[in-house]
């Protein structure tokens, strides 16, 4: 009993900001990264044949493909956004659904983090203000609509290195990381909340339900956002997904998670908006879930 109550002491004074015996995820922001050496420019064909081998990546292999692919052209022309945008997305999709252990995700997913912050830097006033030492999230009320894209995968990234890289003392360590996701959200919903069918709605719901209860965490209000993104995201398969296999898993709803899953699972990949290479994903993992 002692040995459990001085856990739970460390617990709520790591969460306080009172002690902190691990340090915090960090990575080297893309900002910092070397420009690129070769500069060149980028033909439509190029761009066209990256995206045809992005939306046809359904293995490690092919997704490394597509992954090479627009490495070389956001090597070619480091300060179109799109680019960045693009490869953050591969890089996710890579640590998501075709690696297995943590150690081997963590860096598709930091990967991600820095070609997000990189497609963020090719804004002046953002650029200006991070070298300043401002957080990306303070100095994302610099960005514009050009970098939602950036915004969006940059917050999708800190969730996945919560979900599937940090253990408890993680987290409580990183935890003001994840905290940083709520004002990069704020940002996208003020320059268009209706962005990609309400995007940002599901990721308030996975804000609401990753986050300690301690630290602003709530159980109600994720439900509402993501049964708000699910009425939202008609052409999409990620509410459902995300809801079944996130949120009623918590709250112990098996039957609404098998419901959620199997819509997912039974969607045709031509009648959806979005990554197909993800919607593939989704539906494949939909079935997993359900013992298919």
């Amino acid at each position: 009993m002692r040995n459990s109550s001085t856990s739970l002491v460390l617990i709520a004074a790591l969460l306080a900001g009172g002690v902190t015996p691990l340090r915090a995820l960090t990575w080297a922001p893309g900002w910092t990264l070397p420009p690129a050496a070769n500069r060149r420019t980028v033909t439509p064909a190029e761009r066209t044949e990256a995206r045809r081998l992005g939306d046809a990546a359904d293995s490690a292999a092919s997704v490394r493909t597509a992954i090479h692919a627009w490495e070389k052209i956001v090597a070619g022309q480091p300060d179109d956004p799109g680019g960045w945008i693009d490869l953050a997305s591969l890089r996710l999709l890579e640590g998501a659904a075709y690696r297995q252990r943590a150690r081997d995700r963590l860096p598709c997913y930091l990967a991600a983090l820095q070609d997000c912050e990189r497609a963020m830097a090719t804004n002046p006033e953002f650029l200006r203000r991070v070298q300043q030492g401002q957080k990306p999230w303070v100095a994302a009320a610099a960005l514009g609509p050009r970098e939602m894209g950036a915004m969006n995968f940059w917050v999708t990234g800190v969730f996945y290195v919560f979900r599937d890289c940090l253990g408890l003392f993680g987290r409580i360590a990183s935890v003001r990381l994840l905290e940083g996701t709520k004002p990069m959200l704020q940002r996208m919903d003020a320059i268009d909340p209706a962005w990609e069918e309400h995007t940002s709605t599901f990721s308030w719901g996975i804000y609401y339900l990753a986050l300690p209860a301690s630290r602003g965490g709530d159980r109600v209000r994720a439900r509402e956002y993501f049964d708000l993104a699910v009425a939202r995201g008609g052409h999409r398969t990620l509410p459902r997904w995300g809801r079944g296999k996130y949120f009623y898993k918590q709250t112990g709803e098996t039957a609404a998670a098998r419901a959620d899953l199997a819509a997912v699972e039974a969607r045709d990949l031509d009648d959806l908006a979005g990554s197909r290479s993800w919607n593939r994903y989704f539906k494949r993992e939909a079935a997993a879930l359900l013992g298919k």
